[in-house]
Formats: C-alpha cells, structure tokens, sequence
C-alpha cells in the first residue's frame, strides 16, 4: 500500500471524502495519519482484517497499543466487544452489558469517555476492568456514530500514561468517523459488519442489475427499507433520497434526470415501495426497446384484429400497472405519435386500446426516466412541450457516479463478494493503490462502468487481493459536461482558453483540454457568448 505522501493531494481528498468533511485545522501529520486510516479502511474489506492494521498504525503513530471494537447487539441487548493489541495475532471477544461498560456508555450516550489514568480515575460512569487486566492506562472511547445508524464506540488504548492533547484526541475522533463509515453497511441479524467474516462483507448497491424479484413482494417497505438497497452516504446521494421520502408520501408525477447507468430504475422502486402503491404492482417499460410500430400496443394494448398479427385481445402496461406505479423509462425516445396519448393519460387517466372506441379508465401513479435535457428536444421539435410540463411535475436528479466518488469503495466491495460468490473465489482485501485508481476515475458509465469492470476483476483474479488493470485506470482529468450548470460550464471553457493561449483545435487546443470536438467547444462558446479573440497574444 502507497503511504499518503505518495498520493497526489486531489487523491488525498477524494479518498478523506468517503467519510465526512475534514477542516484546514489539521496539521500535516494529522491529515496523512488521517489519510493512512482511510486507505486502511478502503483496502481490508473485514473488520478481522482492519482492526490489527490499525491497532499497529496507532502504536505507530500515536503510541497506542489496543484497539476495542463494541457494536451493540440488539438481540441481547448487550455490547459485542472485540479487541486487539498491537502485535498479537489472536483478538479477544465477549458479550458485555450495554451499562458495565465504557464502550456501551459512550453509545447510550452519545459521548466520548477520557481516561488520562486508569490506576487514579476513580469517578468513572463505568468500569474498565477487562483493560486494567490488559495493562491499558490511557483509555479513549468515540461513539460511532454515522447519519444512517448508532452503531457503537470505538476505544484507543495504551499501556503507558499519554498526556491528554487535544490535537491527539479531534485526531482519534476523526479517525472513529472514518471507521464508522466503513461499518455502516446492513447485515442480516442486527450485527453491523461481523468481525468473524473472511469474505468481503456484502452491501446493497444503487447499480442497474439488481434481481428485480425483491421489489415485487407484497408487503410494503419503509423507507430505511427500501433505502437499503441505496449503498452511499455522499451529500449528492442524500439529497436525492431526501428528494425520494419527500414525493413518495404524494401521487405526484415524478420525472428522473440522470445518465446512463447511474440506477434510476432502482430510485423509481425505491419511490414505489414507500409509497402508499407499494402492495401494488411496479411496471417497468424502456421506451427505446420496444420499436415504435409495436410501442403503443405495448402501452395501451390492442383488440383481436386491430391490426395484421394481432390475433388476440392483449392488455398493455397502463392497465397492468392500475393501482401501481408505471415506469416510462427513456421517455424522451417516446415517439411523436404516442405522445399524445399519454399526455391524456396524465391529464384524465383513460385511453383506448388499438382497434377499440370503449375508454378505459386507470388509477396509475407515473415516473419518468431520462438521460436526454428534455428542453432541447423541445426546441428541435421532437418532444412536446405540454407533455414535458407534465411530467416535470417532481423532478429529481440521479447523480453520476464521479459525483459520488466517496461511495465508489462500498461499491466495489458490494461487486467483488457478487462476483466473488458466483465463481466460487475468496477475494478478501483490496489494494489501497487500486482503490485509490476506482476512487479517481471519472467513469463515464457510472456504475454500470463500475459493475462490469470489477466482474472482470474477479474473473481475473487468482488469489485473496483483487487484481485491478490499474493501466485502464489512467487518471482522467477532462471535465464532463453532460449535466454540469451554465456558470460551470463557462468558468471551465475560459480556463482552458487561457491555457491554451486562445487557440481551440490542436492537441494543445482548448478543445482538446476539455475532451470534446472543435465544433462542439465552438457552439458551446457561440451559445454562452464567449469569444477566443481576447485570450489570444496580441502582435
């Protein structure tokens, strides 16, 4: 694993991006301890894995020599207290009560426990036996604590007295958010994370291949449910799914912008299962998929006869879905001719099947997918506008995945045990150069890129450690501009204007640097008025 002076200081933030925000009070020591923890964090997969590095990083770094690990366990209601001293190669593990212990306290109540001595504090909320038979004197304890879920506390501890220093301590609490986030994936039996696992553990990804079974049973998710199968704390993510609890409670039309492979399917099952339709039936249909002469039958079905083939009555997606939720997805491939109709349909909820004048009336709750700006296929005449107002009632944005990036670890995780499992391997850590390579890719086909990239991985791998063509991963620094604002897009097309001195086409042109055609940079500029005269030297 590279130390975090060999990474580049935009990776050092990207990777210290997975966990929460870090302040400029940090001094260079604290950031790459800080960093060193992270790439921990992101390249051993298991708690048996992570917790002895760490117990050796700390004694390292900060001369301390044991580390406990205490997850509450709701079954028992107890603390399940694992812990390690750096150095030896066995842990030790026991079930304590929630209240006979500091680990147990600090997750009661939300409050980080100080110990200077062990052998002079007497006025202590618990006791600290089990360390005082290890020889620990100084004692932390943080809580770990994340946005999802309480989880339990984290304790340092060294067999010498170390001065209380309050660098050293916001140090150590930091690095328990850092080992928060890493737990905080769902298990099956109220344990997060078992620390007696060898595989990498599993979590749910937001990716477009999920068994779509799961989302069909008839019983109606909660929200902490469905977002289950959501993996990812980023701030986008958490919009959006704030976004998601705020229209699923209405029957509101809701329309997903976003790019390919960002999982706009699995958002708009998400918005249907937490819904008051979540015992009803969730119908999907890609507008692109189906060819235009066979999509309306699809849609609004047919009569016998209606047409050369068709020799039996067929009911079509909007009558499947009455009572449920019909995803449109691609909607802005939706042919000129059914546009119509299904402006109806939002508009009176009744259409006609092919060869029938008997209206049928619908109780349909509809979603929208796209990766297309709806606005331009207005203005070229392929989409109609009343029909966008429509379906623009709740827009919500699925973000991309280079957005996302301090979500890419968990991701990868989730892909290799699936693949993993199928092939019969165990793969059980990654390396931090490799991790560190996904995290600063800018993956232009989102998690989809991501997902068949990693099932390669394993198909390649002949060993524990994942093997990552890290040479597919050069670093890509070439913005995308697929949904970036206007604002956003003019402060970068001046920049590299700058740089190239005025120049557009070339290898060392304007266009070049932001990754796209010259035609295409030079109806960007005629479009937001900017003019490559006055970056050019004068004579």
């Amino acid at each position: 694993m590279r130390s975090a002076k060999q990474l580049g200081a935009e990776s050092m933030e990207q990777t210290l991006a997975r966990v929460s925000t870090y302040h400029s009070d940090l001094t260079a020591g604290q950031y790459c301890n800080l960093l060193d923890l992270a790439l921990l964090a992101l390249s051993r997969p298991t708690t048996d894995a992570l917790f002895p590095a760490v117990a050796l990083q700390i004694r390292n770094a900060l001369n301390f020599n044991v580390v406990t690990l205490g997850l509450y366990d709701s079954i028992t209601e107890s603390m399940h207290m694992e812990i390690w001293r750096a150095g030896d190669a066995k842990k030790r593990s026991e079930l304590i009560s929630v209240h006979s212990c500091a680990s147990g306290w600090a997750w009661k109540n939300q409050r980080s426990v100080l110990v200077q001595d062990s052998d002079t504090e007497s006025n202590l909320p618990v006791s600290l036996s089990v360390l005082r038979q290890l020889g620990v004197r100084t004692y932390y304890v943080f809580p770990l604590t994340t946005s999802r879920h309480k989880l339990g506390a984290i304790g340092f501890g060294s067999l010498d007295v170390i001065p209380r220093a309050n660098a050293m301590i916001e140090s150590l609490r930091r690095g328990a958010a850092i080992i928060a986030q890493f737990l905080d994936a769902p298990s099956t039996d109220g344990m997060i994370a078992q620390t007696d696992s060898v595989q990498i553990t599993p979590v749910i990804t937001s990716g477009p291949e999920r068994a779509l079974q799961d989302f069909d049973r008839g019983d109606q998710a909660t929200p902490d449910e469905a977002f289950h199968e959501i993996v990812g704390n980023s701030a986008p993510l958490q919009e959006m799914l704030r976004q998601v609890r705020t229209v699923a409670a209405t029957d509101a039309t809701v329309l997903l912008l976003g790019e390919t492979g960002t999982g706009k399917e699995l958002v708009a099952r998400a918005i249907h299962r937490i819904s008051s339709r979540g015992d009803s039936k969730f119908v999907s249909v890609n507008c692109t998929a189906i060819p235009t002469e066979l999509l309306e039958s699809e849609l609004f079905g047919h009569e016998k006869g209606a047409f050369t083939g068709a020799a039996n009555r067929r009911v079509g997606r909007l009558e499947l879905a009455d009572g449920g939720t019909l995803l449109l997805d691609e909607v802005g491939d939706l042919p000129s001719v059914i546009q119509p109709k299904l402006l109806r349909v939002l508009q009176d909820m009744e259409f006609e099947r092919l060869g029938s004048n008997r209206t049928v009336k619908v109780d349909v709750r509809l979603i929208a997918a796209t990766n297309q700006e709806l606005q331009r296929g207005i203005a070229e005449g392929r989409f109609r506008e009343d029909l966008f107002y429509r379906l623009n009632v709740f827009p919500i944005h699925v973000p991309p995945l280079r957005d996302r990036k301090s979500d890419i670890p968990a991701l990868t995780r989730y892909f290799v045990a699936k693949y993993a499992s199928k092939v019969n391997k165990s793969i059980t850590s990654i390396p931090g150069e490799a991790m560190s390579a996904l995290v600063n890719w800018s993956w232009p086909g989102n998690i989809r890129e991501l997902q068949n990239l990693i099932q390669r991985c394993v198909i390649l791998t002949n060993s524990t450690v994942l093997r990552v063509p890290l040479g597919e991963l050069v670093r890509d620094t070439k913005p995308s501009f697929g949904w970036m604002s206007q604002e956003r897009e003019r402060e970068l097309i001046l920049q590299a204007l700058k740089e190239a001195g005025g120049v557009i086409g070339g290898a060392s042109g304007a266009a070049n640097r932001l990754g796209m055609k010259r035609t295409t940079l030079y109806s960007k500029m005629k479009k937001l008025k900017i003019s490559a005269a006055e970056f050019q030297p004068s004579c």
